[in-house]
């Protein structure tokens, strides 16, 4: 008889914390194996050429433990994933009905938060494992404990403000946050895996805002880069009717890199604006 694996029967996680809010998982590896043939022998034999790797994409709903009155961390961002942008690696357990496999030394490359009018925000996140991928008897003995939290939140679209120096404005259309850290895998010969994992210089941070403009205003082209760098921004997603910070994003010395004003007559006028910075480690 047939069966299927429902959504209530998958779950991921990540460094022993169940992962809240997952829309969507892609776990997958290409083999490097090669089909090696020579003369004399009527047989090809397969031969890996080259590190095996595997990828781990998730894509989840801005979802957050809710702060703990009287925590110095209360203001601290509770996306996990973002957690993994320096040089921490994870490992971590995906669950399907009544099987799992398992995945070690995952390292995230590409990290992704966006919030629009209409839409509930998401982060989406692109990780490379360099260790162990998939079942076997290296995980008879390794379990990962679950630690599901008993309250979330998910910030909405009304919660969020933008702070970019003196500008401050809560008329965002929306915003997206890409940080891409690059990684390098050191090999040496005897070993299936890397000796270690280096997290490349530098990590790049792009961010995007559309907004309806009220003392926002176009900057002379002509100034770059003198009047285009922004010493500070900040975007804060708060609680749903409230004044309790969920998640706060922070950049120092971001470059506008482009700019652009649309108008129409159905509509109010919007700017859409990118910054860009480098964090050197």
């Amino acid at each position: 008889m047939l069966g299927r694996i429902t959504r209530e029967a998958e779950r991921l996680t990540i460094n022993g914390s169940g992962i809240q809010g997952v829309q969507s998982l892609t776990a997958s590896y290409n083999s490097v194996a090669r089909p090696v043939s020579n003369l004399g022998i009527n047989s090809i034999q397969y031969y890996p050429e080259g590190p095996q790797q595997a990828t781990l994409e998730v894509n989840t709903l801005l979802t957050h433990f809710l702060p703990v009155p009287n925590e110095l961390s209360s203001y601290k961002s509770r996306d996990p994933m973002q957690n993994y942008t320096g040089t921490l690696p994870f490992s971590g357990v995906v669950d399907h009905g009544s099987k799992k496999f398992y995945f070690t030394e995952g390292y995230l490359e590409t990290y992704s938060a966006t919030c629009a009018i209409g839409q509930i925000p998401q982060s989406s996140t692109s990780s490379v494992i360099y260790g162990n991928f998939g079942t076997g008897a290296q995980f008879d003995s390794w379990e990962q404990t679950s630690q599901t939290p008993t309250s979330l939140n998910v910030t909405s679209y009304g919660s969020m403000e933008i702070n970019l120096d003196t500008f401050a404005t809560n008329r965002v259309n929306s915003f997206n946050v890409n940080i891409a850290t690059p990684r390098l895998p050191i090999y040496a010969i005897g070993n299936d895996e890397p000796t270690g994992v280096i997290a490349g210089t530098p990590i790049e941070v792009n961010v995007n805002f559309e907004i309806e403009p009220d003392d926002y205003e176009i900057k002379n082209m002509r100034l770059i880069p003198d009047e285009t760098v922004f010493k500070n921004t900040v975007i804060t997603l708060k609680k749903n009717n409230s004044h309790d910070i969920l998640l706060k994003y922070s950049f120092d010395d971001m470059l506008l890199t482009s700019e652009s004003f649309s108008a129409n007559n159905d509509s109010n006028a919007r700017i859409n604006f990118n910054l860009r910075s480098f964090i050197l480690r």
